[in-house]
């Protein structure tokens, strides 16, 4: 697997380079393209940018596949074999937090989240509200 580095002055430039470097499909039908962005906004925008370029036969089928997007900081964790070691991750940080937000529900703190869970809430209410958390 090579490292391609590719610069331009303007995104609109990057872009239609990046189609022409991925019009040509890979033999393996499968096989991902590993694009880094640095921000989901400029993923999205990218796609959408590329499904005007790429797709089976002229292109501007509308879909960009085959397009695997990561940030950098993803693509370093994985790279380095850390990318399940941090504790500040959102996955590794969920289940610690909502267990302090379970035990803190009726300290002033943390009164408005527990009323938007429904933490105050009965019958049909409190079960709606529920499925919030």
């Amino acid at each position: 697997m090579a490292l391609h580095v590719h610069r331009a002055e303007r995104t609109d430039l990057l872009a239609d380079g990046l189609g022409a470097l991925l019009a040509t499909p890979q033999p393996d039908p499968f096989a991902e393209e590993l694009v880094v962005v640095p921000a989901r906004g400029v993923e999205r925008w990218l796609s959408q940018r590329l499904s005007h370029v790429l797709g089976r036969g002229s292109g501007a089928d509308g879909v960009c596949a085959g397009v695997a997007f990561r940030s950098p900081a993803s693509l370093i964790a994985e790279i380095t074999g850390t990318r399940d070691d941090d504790p500040w991750s959102p996955d590794a940080m969920v289940w610690p937090l909502l267990a302090v937000v379970d035990s803190h529900l009726d300290e002033a703190w943390c009164r408005t989240l527990a009323t938007h869970l429904g933490h105050f809430a009965a019958g049909e209410e409190a079960e709606l509200r529920r499925g919030r958390r």
